[in-house]
């Protein structure tokens, strides 16, 4: 019985293994037919571009999957200052290249957005308003098979800046950065974003079934904390509306003032001078309109310190009654730029003169090194009874620096008399 047991059941296996491997060749041959037809094997790429091509189909204009690719500009009167956008790289074969293009998406904006806030330190929060777009990507992967690599990528124009935060939506009101860059002046900033996929809610909930009630509730509060953090947002700030407002300057006024933009980005970033110094005061304007009896050295003084040339300081009693609030902020930056260049000579001067007294004390220290030595060899000659011998200075003997002494034996006019010599030599002619 035991035998007619074995032998059945080897029978069934080898049945199975005969219907499996039938079940294969039929799917290989399913598949080789399919590849046949289309002419070449689906990849994920290629996958992702037929959906592209269905959504054409499927959805109207108005609610189409669109680029994600923004261009950063003020208004529609005004130029751009950069693009910012979500690019995919084909990993693996598939797709019609694999350069580097915008990802489609599902895209809806908020007609009347509320204000959002972040931080920028435990005391300071920013409360921004603007555009709001929400997008949803789909991501299609087969398994065993790599997806693609997703960057975000931000260009800014020549003469343009803009200011980039990256993080997470914490909630409707709340944006909370993780890193910030400035990208001006033709940068290209790539940021490599990593996705990680989780449990789906079937997924979660057959994974802690086994699990103890303790090990659930922390498991359900961990999926909650993550499904609230999985949003992620990107923040664009122009910089040169904030400047205007920050330096008290009227709308567009740093729309075509390309250097001083320039120079206040410099004086911001570089040199992190605080906004007061630079910024208008309308109520020094004011007070200055309103106080005309000053007398002329005062206002030409005034007039320099706003930043026109001397040569218009006779104007200046009919421009200091009405000093625009541009010309203040450049002739602020033109003061602060001023002096930061004389503290830069005298920082200059002073590393300077450093460097001489340091090559004179070296210098110094040799000469008395060699006096030193000179001098012991002198006093053990005497000691050994022989005759002092004076040292050559030609080509011959040891170039050592010697302090140099003037004489008084050359008469002005006519050739040198001879000098006296030594009184070591005149003993010896003696």
């Amino acid at each position: 019985a035991e035998a007619v047991l074995m032998e059945v059941l080897r029978h069934c296996a080898g049945v199975c293994d005969q219907w499996k491997q039938a079940l294969d060749y039929i799917e290989g041959m399913l598949r080789a037919q399919l590849i046949a037809a289309i002419g070449k094997e689906v990849s994920p790429a290629d996958f992702a571009q037929y959906m592209r091509f269905h959504n054409t189909k499927l959805f109207v204009d108005a609610f189409a999957p669109s680029p994600f690719c923004y261009a950063v500009r003020r208004s529609d009167k005004h130029s751009p200052e950069g693009t910012v956008s979500l690019e995919e790289e084909v990993v693996g074969p598939g797709g019609d290249s694999n350069i580097a293009a915008p990802i489609v998406t599902l895209a809806a904006q908020a007609k009347k957005p509320q204000p959002m806030e972040f931080s920028l330190s435990a005391s300071v929060r920013v409360r921004f308003n603007g555009e709001r777009h929400l997008h949803a990507w789909l991501s299609h992967q087969f398994s065993g098979q790599a997806g693609a690599k997703l960057s975000l990528v931000s260009r800014a124009r020549q003469f343009s800046s803009m200011l980039v935060l990256v993080g997470r939506i914490a909630s409707a009101t709340v944006f909370e950065p993780k890193y910030a860059a400035i990208v001006q002046n033709k940068d290209e900033l790539t940021i490599p974003l990593d996705l990680s996929t989780i449990p789906t809610a079937q997924e979660f909930k057959d994974a802690i079934e086994a699990l103890s009630p303790e090990q659930q509730a922390f498991a359900k509060a961990f999926r909650s904390m993550q499904l609230e953090s999985t949003l992620f947002g990107v923040l664009v700030i122009q910089i040169k509306p904030q400047l205007e407002k920050v330096l008290n300057l009227p709308d567009n006024s740093l729309t075509k003032e390309i250097k001083l933009t320039q120079d206040l980005m410099q004086l911001f970033i570089q040199y992190q001078i605080p906004s007061d110094l630079l910024s208008f005061d309308p109520s020094a304007a004011a007070a200055a309109i309103e106080d005309p009896t000053d007398d002329a050295a005062s206002v030409s003084d005034a007039f320099e310190v706003v930043g026109n040339s001397a040569a218009s300081a006779a104007a200046a009693p009919a421009a200091a009654k009405a000093p625009s609030a541009l010309e203040a902020v450049r002739g602020h930056t033109r003061a602060m730029l001023k002096m930061i260049d004389e503290a830069k000579k005298d920082e200059l001067d002073g590393r300077r003169r450093e460097a001489q007294y340091e090559v004179q004390t070296e210098r110094l220290e040799l000469y008395e090194d060699r006096s030193s030595s000179l001098r012991s060899d002198l006093e053990k000659k005497k000691k050994q009874g022989a005759p002092p011998q004076r040292r050559a200075m030609g080509r011959g003997g040891p170039s050592m620096p010697m302090p140099m002494m003037m004489s008084a034996c050359a008469a002005p006019g006519g050739p040198p008399p001879p000098c006296p010599p030594p009184p070591q030599q005149q003993q010896q002619q003696q």
